[in-house]
């Protein structure tokens, strides 16, 4: 079982990782970003509620 301290964190890095991802590839391969830049901040955008859904039942 987690408790408050690690649940807090993976919260925190789950909510960081897709954004640092999206930068990377922003600044790594520009004209990919430039191409696909929708499809990108969707995936970001799923995969940050998907973490919200399932680390948030920790919190209660």
């Amino acid at each position: 079982m987690l408790d408050n301290l690690s649940a807090t964190t993976l919260v925190i890095l789950g909510l960081l990782l897709p954004i640092a991802l999206v930068l990377i590839i922003y600044f790594v391969a520009p004209k990919f970003f430039l191409r696909f830049r929708i499809a990108l901040l969707l995936i970001a955008a799923a995969m940050e509620a998907f973490l919200i859904i399932q680390v948030g039942p920790l919190f209660l």
